[in-house]
């Protein structure tokens, strides 16, 4: 049977991000906004951020081979995707990547949910009638319409990298599509991860090709292989 996968597959969130730390600081103190005027693409590590990703990148060195790295556009997932490099002896081609994205937040961009009731009452009540899995804001894309383009990401992967190894360094929501798209999962098993088990930051969840059932087959999620800081 003819192998059409890559033979490794691994998957990173990038390393923690001045949004990150903003998002949980307005989130505690019931904020609406955590939005500093920045784009969200150009939002950059933290100093911990990057002292994950090192950590992050001296295992995977220790692991792979990779023949290739694909990281999102933006600042975040490539300053990640520089800094696991810098530890590879090997250097494989680090690859710009939109198909593999954050989920374009809209109109919502930037806002917590009590900025959300407040300032868009109407999307909020439409977002908790559809789910969040579903629902898109204004100018925004639905967990569905992520899959779209990360399926067609996939689509390369097995015409140019079959029996290769390829890391890719990416965003939550990306991590979770991959895993609907690869594990063939609906809303249900989404929601249920995205709930009770979601992406942590600079985790590593990686696939392996099983020839006897002619896929890739994910042997660990949300491992995280760096020291956290009290």
């Amino acid at each position: 049977m003819e192998q059409k996968w890559p033979s490794h597959l691994v998957i990173v969130r990038h390393g923690e991000s001045e949004r990150n730390v903003a998002k949980g600081i307005a989130k505690s103190k019931g904020a609406h906004s955590y939005s500093s005027g920045l784009r969200d693409i150009d939002t950059p590590l933290t100093k911990e951020g990057n002292r994950q990703a090192r950590s992050t990148g001296e295992r995977l060195a220790s692991e792979y081979n990779f023949d290739a790295i694909f990281a999102s556009p933006h600042r975040r997932t490539m300053q990640t995707a520089e800094q696991i490099l810098e530890q590879m002896k090997a250097k494989p081609p680090l690859v710009r990547e939109e198909r593999i994205r954050e989920i374009e937040f809209g109109i919502l961009d930037g806002l917590t949910t009590d900025g959300m009731k407040a300032k868009y009452p109407e999307e909020f009540a439409r977002r908790e009638r559809e789910g969040k899995y579903w629902y898109r804001p204004p100018g925004g894309e639905s967990r569905p319409d992520v899959a779209l383009r990360v399926h067609s990401f996939l689509g390369t992967l097995t015409r140019d990298y079959r029996e290769r190894s390829v890391l890719v360094v990416c965003h939550s929501v990306v991590v979770l599509v991959f895993r609907r798209l690869l594990e063939r999962w609906g809303e249900e098993e989404y929601m249920k991860i995205d709930a009770e088990d979601d992406v942590l930051n600079c985790s590593i969840t990686t696939y392996r090709y099983v020839r006897e059932q002619n896929k890739l087959v994910c042997t660990s999620y949300n491992e995280t292989f760096y020291q956290t800081h009290e």
